[in-house]
């Protein structure tokens, strides 16, 4: 598709398209020229209206976070399909390893109360950034599905980036966003030996079903009934064609769990109870899918939390704790050595 990999461009270029074609019109002299402008011009305000409400959907992450730089933080950066940059408190004692990826709009200063519990209890911490936010490449339309491809690159080239000799066995944290990209990840083919490795994932108040943001976008732009169709036909074509390391998106089903993903590990699922952002739905989304036992068999744990909330919890003890006592269980004293 003609400039699909620019937000603006192609509403930019209908527009002006249109603006001639009034002009035209307003000096045409004849029927057959009126019966022509006013067809084509038609055609173009549709593809118009259709492109400029798609242009409003991919939203780009605006004002980035600030970055923290702490004693024992490490920056470096990964020439994937996007410049991604990752914030990392990493040493050559053999310990466990979590990844963080932090929510939408947000970035590696928001998850640094979570990443200090974690090198308090001994672990190296990574912490993901995502493109277009914190200090990783912006980009010209931001989708979830860039996001989870970039971090699947990532973690297949960790291994020339990090001594992981050093790490005994790899944990994943994934907030809002960072949970839905974690979800795709998880049903990605890998190939390094560091898969083998991978031994649970924590989701804090994921994002699980794009359909429900379908929705509320479809409310925010009032998007009349009779055009939805049309326009989530248009909406998948972009979402294509930004996104062609993907398999391709046909139904709106595969972008909702278990088919655009599922946790097929040990799975702690910690929630906001009152969640002002995304609501209740997402996390009972998840719930559903992963109490299927035809689809997972590893353990799956979940919490609904009254402290804690979407945004604004970069530090909650009942979080914390939650979070402290599930790994506890799986990971082994003697490979928790104090950082």
């Amino acid at each position: 598709m003609f400039l699909v990999k620019y937000r603006w461009i192609r509403p930019f270029l209908l527009i002006s398209l249109l603006i001639i074609f009034i002009f035209r019109l307003l000096i045409s002299t004849t029927l057959l020229e009126l019966s022509i402008y006013i067809s084509f011009g038609c055609i173009i305000f549709y593809n118009f209206i259709l492109e400029f409400w798609i242009a409003m959907a991919f939203i780009s992450p605006g004002n980035k976070k600030k970055m923290f730089n702490e004693n024992g933080w490490h920056s470096s950066y990964h020439n994937l399909s996007t410049k991604i940059h990752v914030k990392s408190y990493f040493d050559d004692i053999k310990r466990p390893l979590v990844i963080i990826i932090h929510g939408w709009r947000s970035g590696a200063i928001s998850m640094e109360g979570r990443a200090n519990k974690y090198i308090q209890m001994g672990m190296h911490v990574m912490i993901f950034e995502m493109p277009g936010h914190g200090s990783s490449e912006p980009v010209a339309k931001w989708t979830a599905g860039h996001a989870a491809i970039t971090f699947h690159e990532f973690f297949e080239s960790i291994e020339s980036s990090f001594n992981m000799d050093a790490v005994s066995e790899i944990y994943f944290h994934g907030h809002s966003m960072g949970g839905f990209v974690l979800l795709k990840f998880n049903k990605l083919i890998g190939s390094n030996s560091q898969y083998e490795k991978i031994s649970g994932y924590i989701l804090e108040s994921p994002l699980t079903c794009y359909s429900f943001i379908f929705e509320e976008t479809i409310s925010q732009l009032f998007i009349p009934k009779f055009l939805i169709s049309k326009y989530w036909k248009r909406l998948r074509v972009h979402f294509n064609n930004v996104n062609p390391k993907l398999t391709s998106i046909d139904d709106l089903r595969e972008v909702d769990v278990p088919l655009w993903g599922s946790i097929t590990n040990d799975l702690l699922l910690v929630q906001a109870e009152q969640d002002d952002i995304l609501g209740r739905r997402h996390y009972d989304a998840l719930v559903d899918v992963q109490n299927d036992s035809t689809l997972n068999e590893s353990t799956f744990d979940h919490y609904l939390v009254t402290s804690l909330t979407h945004a604004k919890s970069r530090t909650n003890s009942d979080r914390d704790v939650i979070i402290g006592e599930w790994l506890a269980e799986r990971i082994h004293s003697d490979s928790l050595t104090s950082a």
